[in-house]
């Protein structure tokens, strides 16, 4: 009989995403646009196609970096470029497993080409608790 953590998928643990940034946009805008949301993460998009993912901390990287100022730097700078992406009935133990062996921060969640939502670290750990109490 498979346990109840093998059924699970990682769409229903992950994060809905309305939001997204472009790669053109400047890193000023994302960061204010995660501060707004209350969101680490945001999808970088290319038109209707993903391209990466940034992160408080990307931007926090390259802000240590660099002396340009944050409207100066561009999203694509500071982006992981091929971001880490499943769909959303992909195993939950399976999305864990890679982004635990790979280290990745989150996953995007893509149905059909289309952006559905995030699953970060502190999803997964929402998803722990839930799934043990």
């Amino acid at each position: 009989m498979a346990n109840e953590t093998s059924t699970t998928t990682v769409g229903e643990h992950m994060t809905p995403v309305a939001y997204s940034v472009g790669d053109d946009q400047t890193l000023a805008e994302a960061s204010l646009r995660m501060r707004d949301l209350d969101i680490r993460h945001l999808p970088v998009m290319r038109g209707s196609r993903l391209v990466g993912i940034v992160s408080e901390r990307d931007i926090a990287i390259l802000k240590a970096r660099s002396t340009a100022y944050l409207d100066e730097l561009r999203v694509s700078d500071a982006m992981t470029r091929d971001p880490y992406h499943v769909p959303s009935k992909t195993p939950l133990s399976e999305v864990a497993r890679t982004m635990g062996v790979h280290r990745y921060g989150a996953a995007v969640i893509v149905d059909d080409g289309e952006v559905r939502g995030i699953f970060s670290t502190t999803d997964g750990m929402l998803a722990l608790a839930r799934l043990s109490g």
